[in-house]
């Protein structure tokens, strides 16, 4: 079933039945102002509620139970739907401005993915595919066979460039995160509804999911500690002092000798890169990133969140299915990875307790570093060999029936020169570069050329510091 078209199509005989509008559930209490990036903190939360971010057995969803009222199906309660007349895109993306706060006319939109695009232009917010740079929370409608009618509709989360970012119910059976490479141009995309009442949600600068930006200026930061446990960041000034990040410093913290493992991962989701600390008795524990709160000093809210870390020999941190919020892959001395996917908005806030294995031989690589090499808001892996070659696992999550990191190749070689590698968007331009550090202290930065290179990244490098021997860790 190519590009999901069957299944966003909503037969016009099942509405003359009545099978496809039905009474719109009440919605929420009122908000006291509706967002684009409320909208999509809503999208996401369902994208990783894994109670009822799919269908069963075709096309019995909740949000038709909850949106519409569809027949009762699945055997699940208020699930609705069921057959190939009740694609429930629609559903998700009604359901999505429902919950966000978004009253205004939600009569107006139906089970049909065309009815976004009516709502738009009843209310002066439509925007045909071209010029417009979509806003986070806008409805995205798409026209798949080219032929004047929209078949299925989505949630923007942003635009970076070229590309385009989503959340979308009822693709391959669920709710998935998507991303279209040159958007403007794209023929499958019609255009744009943006709710209304909305204010603000402009295309953010945010910084991509798996980088260190502990201010959230869209800049990775660098976050350091000593033997003697003392914390130190390394503000990235990379605008400001001509190209050269990480000259400003000053300690945030102490008492980090009580971690054997330190891992930078924005665990809730907000931009702002958390840090996991891994005891040696396999405890792990995070420490929010409370910066605009605590004035300017991050990491001082501390709790437990889980248990038997010391199972695995490495713990990587990556957004392994685009949602913007970190899962971890643990990896066993037998080579085996595993993914531990970021469950915090349903669980309680306590993220990490859906696991399963995703792959094996990854002990073939003496170190794994997460970076989004491509800049498509999903994050690679770059694995290292002893002999020094690196080699590029693509994100392809959404792909491969959410395997991610099947496709390999080699990206570079003499990476054994360096004793540590990190990934940083240094330039904050969305594309993970590199920081390697050698042996004598000198830090060596790698800059991101995966467009202008015809997709080999790292091949432009320059000094940018010393000392960095000082520091036990960089994370």
């Amino acid at each position: 079933m190519s590009k999901f078209k069957t299944l966003r199509r909503l037969a016009a005989a099942a509405a003359m039945a009545g099978l496809v509008l039905g009474i719109t559930a009440a919605p929420p209490a009122a908000h006291a102002a509706v967002t684009g990036d409320g909208i999509v903190t809503i999208a996401k939360r369902e994208l990783n509620d894994s109670s009822r971010n799919y269908e069963i057995p075709v096309n019995c969803s909740y949000y038709g139970g909850a949106m519409f009222g569809w027949p009762s199906c699945g055997g699940k309660a208020g699930w609705g739907g069921g057959g190939s007349s009740y694609a429930w895109c629609a559903a998700f993306a009604k359901y999505v401005w429902r919950e966000a706060g978004v009253t205004t006319d939600l009569s107006q939109i139906d089970g049909y993915a065309r009815s976004f695009k009516t709502y738009g232009q009843n209310h002066g917010t439509w925007h045909a595919r071209g010029s417009y740079v979509p806003k986070p929370g806008d409805a995205i409608v798409f026209d798949w066979e080219h032929d004047g009618v929209i078949d299925h509709v989505g949630i923007v989360r942003y635009a970076l460039g070229s590309n385009l970012y989503t959340i979308e119910g009822n693709t391959s059976d669920r709710v998935a995160a998507h991303t279209y490479y040159n958007y403007a141009s794209n023929a499958d995309i019609v255009g744009f509804s943006t709710a209304a009442g909305v204010t603000g949600g402009s295309t953010p600068a945010a910084a991509q999911p798996w980088i260190a930006d502990v201010s959230g200026d869209g800049f990775g930061d660098l976050v350091t500690t000593k033997t003697d446990g003392s914390m130190w960041l390394f503000s990235n000034n990379f605008t400001r002092d001509g190209g050269v990040p990480y000259n400003d410093v000053r300690q945030i913290g102490s008492s980090w000798t009580n971690y054997v493992r330190v891992i930078n991962a924005d665990v809730t989701g907000d931009g702002f890169a958390d840090l996991l600390g891994v005891k040696a008795d396999g405890t792990m524990w995070l420490f929010s990133n409370n910066f605009n709160r605590d004035g300017g000093v991050a990491y001082t809210d501390v709790r437990q969140v889980g248990s038997g870390w010391n199972n695995y020999a490495s713990i990587v941190a990556s957004d392994a299915n685009g949602d913007g919020f970190t899962d971890l892959l643990g990896v066993k001395a037998d080579g085996t990875m595993w993914l531990f996917s970021n469950n915090i908005g349903r669980d309680g806030g306590v993220p990490y307790n859906d696991v399963r294995q995703i792959g094996s031989g990854w002990n073939n690589y003496a170190s794994i570093v997460a970076s989004d090499a491509n800049g498509d808001g999903f994050t690679d892996l770059l694995g290292v060999k002893a002999d020094g070659t690196m080699w590029l696992f693509s994100n392809n999550f959404n792909r491969d029936g959410g395997i991610p990191y099947t496709d390999v190749r080699q990206v570079g070689s003499g990476w054994n020169n360096y004793a540590k590698i990190v990934a940083s968007d240094a330039n904050g331009d969305g594309f993970a570069d590199l920081l390697g550090v050698k042996a004598d202290g000198t830090m060596w930065l790698f800059s991101n050329n995966f467009n202008r290179d015809g997709g080999i990244p790292y091949t432009d490098v320059r000094q940018v510091g010393s000392g960095w021997n000082n520091f036990n860790r960089i994370v």
